[in-house]
């Protein structure tokens, strides 16, 4: 085992290296950051992936507390250890959903920090007294460092509230001041998840150089499969040991839970640190914690409103603006499932000079989140973590229909009426999305020479073709499986192949009849 102990609920640099615990040395990637005599940068990670520990790993460094950094990278490094006075604000502690409110609770922030610095200030308007903070502290101390977490999560916690374009113009007031202030930094890093469009701090900061997607960063949070080897092996040997499974098996199923992360072009995967931690923590259990960390409730509602079909999604190819920027007020799906980190980059190419990517599920820890959340979401009866998985897969797995059919019907009329949306697809992608939690190969409206197939779901002895229809019958749905021989290209998989056609009811909104059909092969 590693001597040094390893934890996933320190994000305090100071409290992680005097407390002795590991630290995994970024600190090629701050120096990089520091050494230029004045910068402001922004980088978007989604949460939990160490943006917080960054934050204070760089106030560390502009503190001048070099004896933190013993061993690592950057102690090295012709640096000179200045101590500047820093301005380190936490976003993710201001909410407010009335204009008024988030200008008091901006003020009551600034003016903490001042008295925390000995500076009793004399505005009392928000963004003045940022500023007016930014220049008392530049005129006592020399120039300021200004570090930003979570700048996004006021908008972000009323992204559906009616007043969210004033919120934002608030915001914009007060991340304003930075360029106004320019002159008197030595340094600004902002963080948060997301990068919106033509508001907030990007309409007039100008000179912030966006880092999110550079190569040269894409690995400064999360872990490289070199680093995680190289500071975690000894542990992962023990884990593998007392778990009695093969090391190599093991790490593979490391790499299949934890790793998948990309954030550009060029730059390697890199692992969840959080949920790698919590897996050493819990004794090597490949246990989902990403979902412990919920997930947006309007990517659930988005899913609904805009008759969303995830294979779809994970199909197509997007070019970086489809992706890395959006309106608060007119939130895209695409976007906040990237930013996010439930659909990372899988891979690139160029075509015409023009740059295209690929984005999709990081890993299976992730993928398992998105289902869950979405089911877990459209219905208040059953509980995804409970009794429904369990059964279902028995169902399937002992080729028992009508018990498989029963239980899907039962979950169907379980959903509230009122938060369903009547189409094929809303059907089609709750259905997906069970079979997904419930940890079988199923693919949505799957290709063939004569269409399209609804739902294709595998299990180790059996395939299962599914048809849905709205307002028709089953039998027109299982006429269309047979008619246009969707089944074809599983006649020689050597498994038993069972045609299921399914009715759904506009009306009642619920699943009605159903029919099924064996071929033989």
């Amino acid at each position: 085992m590693n001597e040094q102990p390893i934890t996933s609920s320190v994000y305090t640099f100071e409290n992680l290296r005097q407390g002795g615990f590991l630290y995994v040395d970024k600190t090629k990637y701050l120096y990089k950051l520091v050494k230029e005599s004045q910068s402001m940068f922004f980088f978007s990670r989604p949460r939990r992936f160490g943006k917080s520990l960054t934050l204070s790993t760089l106030k560390a460094i502009f503190q001048g507390k070099k004896e933190l950094f013993n061993g690592l990278y950057i102690e090295n490094q012709p640096y000179d250890w200045n101590e500047y006075p820093v301005i380190h604000i936490d976003m993710g502690s201001v909410y407010s959903d009335e204009p008024d409110e988030l200008k008091r609770a901006l003020f009551n922030l600034v003016k903490e920090i001042a008295r925390n610095n000995h500076i009793e200030l004399e505005n009392d308007i928000f963004n003045e007294a940022f500023k007016e903070l930014i220049l008392r502290l530049n005129e006592k101390s020399g120039k300021v460092v200004i570090l930003i977490d979570e700048y996004d999560k006021p908008i972000l916690n009323n992204i559906e509230n009616e007043n969210i374009e004033k919120l934002q113009a608030v915001m914009k007031g007060f991340y304003s001041v930075l360029k106004t202030c320019e002159p008197y930094e030595r340094f600004v890093f902002i963080t948060g998840v997301g990068k919106f469009l033509k508001v907030s701090v990007f309409s007039d900061l100008n000179n912030l150089t966006d880092i999110s997607m550079s190569d040269d960063y894409a690995e400064m949070c999360g872990y490289t499969e070199k680093e995680l080897l190289d500071y975690f092996q000894t542990r992962l040997r023990e884990l593998a040991k007392q778990n009695n499974e093969d090391y190599k098996s093991f790490i593979q199923g490391v790499k299949e839970w934890y790793d998948g992360y990309k954030f550009s072009k060029r730059g390697e995967n890199v692992y969840n640190p959080v949920s790698f931690a919590k897996f050493l923590e819990n004794h090597g259990d490949f246990n989902n914690y990403w979902f412990e960390t919920g997930s947006p409730s309007i990517l659930i509602k988005l899913i609904k409103t805009k008759d969303v079909n995830i294979e779809e999604v994970l199909k197509n190819t997007y070019s970086e603006d489809n992706f890395t920027a959006y309106m608060p007020s007119k939130i895209a799906f695409i976007p906040l499932m990237y930013q996010t980190g439930y659909l990372p980059i899988k891979s690139w190419s160029v075509t015409n000079r023009i740059t295209e990517y690929k984005l999709g599920f990081p890993n299976f820890e992730v993928e398992e989140s998105f289902y869950r959340r979405l089911i877990a979401n459209v219905d208040d009866i059953h509980d995804l973590c409970g009794t429904l998985p369990t059964n279902l897969r028995r169902a399937f797995r002992n080729n028992d229909i009508a018990e498989a059919m029963k239980l899907l019907k039962a979950f169907f009329s379980g959903i509230p009426y009122d938060i369903q949306v009547v189409s094929e697809r809303y059907y089609q992608s709750i259905f997906y999305s069970i079979f997904k939690s419930v940890g079988f190969a199923v693919e949505a409206e799957a290709r063939t020479s004569n269409g399209r197939i609804d739902a294709v779901v595998e299990t180790d002895k059996n395939v299962y073709i599914f048809e849905f229809k709205l307002d028709k019958s089953a039998e027109f749905a299982l006429d269309q499986i047979i008619n246009k021989e969707y089944y074809e290209p599983y006649l020689h998989s050597g498994k038993k192949i069972m045609l299921i056609g399914a009715n759904f009811n506009s009306e009642t909104r619920k699943m009605g009849d159903w029919v099924t059909k064996e071929i033989e092969d």
